[in-house]
């Protein structure tokens, strides 16, 4: 295996598909090379990139890998390049954080613990790709069950779920009989 060559091919691949690849993907666009060895090289290449402080390194998103900048850059760009990224409303914020948090969830578990209607926030975070449907409940109606997507942890930076931001319940919020 050539190691700097598939380092080479694998950047080039990141830089033009620009949305984040898997190791599947990945393995399917360099059909050549085995899965093991693209899988060496980019654990190579995220240390290389880490280590010499690059101004583009490459993130993990959950087993998705993307190249970025550093977020203490972004102080440089402001400047440059404009955001148009529309905010999430609280209510939909406050929605995804349940979804996060106690995925995977039923609306009406979400609507329970919101105490209102969280179809609209639903809605507003399935056309952006945060949650997606994983399914439905073998109950009366068959509700869906909704999770999160790898958009989330890219929306929020962040490379799984245990990233999240610890939070602690009390029993009463535990307790799924009130």
């Amino acid at each position: 295996m050539d190691k700097v060559y598939l380092k080479g091919l694998i950047e080039e691949i990141l830089y033009i598909w620009a949305d984040p690849l898997d190791l599947d993907d990945l393995s399917k666009i360099i059909y050549d090379y085995k899965k093991s060895d693209i899988s060496i090289c980019l654990k190579e290449m995220i240390e290389e990139r880490t280590k010499r402080k690059s101004g583009l390194i490459i993130r993990d998103y959950g087993g998705a890998y993307k190249f970025t900048t550093r977020d203490y850059h972004n102080k440089y760009f402001e400047k440059v390049v404009k955001k148009t990224e529309k905010k999430l409303s609280s209510s939909t914020l406050e929605t995804l954080s349940i979804i996060a948090y106690k995925q995977p969830i039923t609306r009406a578990e979400v609507d329970k613990i919101r105490g209102v209607n969280s179809q609209s926030s639903i809605d507003t975070l399935l056309s952006k790709g945060l949650i997606e449907e994983k399914g439905r409940l073998d109950k009366i109606g068959k509700p869906i069950i909704y999770a999160t997507t790898k958009d989330f942890l890219i929306y929020f930076n962040i490379s799984s779920l245990d990233d999240l931001p610890k939070v602690e319940f009390s029993k009463e919020d535990l307790d799924e009989d009130k």
